[in-house]
């Protein structure tokens, strides 16, 4: 029953140890990432006609969804990346359609001149 009880309390440390990626690399300037439970950053504020880049550092399924429906992400798995491209003046809030319960899972950029 001992060895039970350790192999289930191992496997559950390995289980929640991989279930997320810790991000590696470095964010660039017009790049969100998308991470467990939260955009990083979560705030942020571009040019006209600036491509911002939303990749996934994550091992779930995220997307990168506009409230009023001007862009749409769908489903970015792990390691991958959208582009969307600002080509207007304007406050645009995004969440997570996967997780939109999660308040760090919303977020906004801001679009100036």
């Amino acid at each position: 029953m001992k060895l039970f009880f350790t192999f289930c309390l191992l496997s559950s440390c390995l289980l929640f140890t991989t279930c997320s990626k810790k991000p590696t690399g470095t964010r660039g300037p017009n790049e969100i990432w998308l991470e467990y439970k939260l955009f990083n950053p979560g705030q942020l504020v571009v040019k006209v006609g600036t491509t911002v880049t939303f990749t996934n550092k994550d091992n779930a399924n995220h997307s990168a969804t506009n409230i009023n429906g001007l862009f749409d992400s769908g489903k970015i798995t792990s390691g991958n990346s959208y582009t969307y491209t600002f080509s207007k003046v304007g406050t645009f809030s995004f969440y997570c359609n996967y997780h939109s319960t999660e308040s760090a899972e919303q977020g906004y950029i801001i679009v100036q001149q």
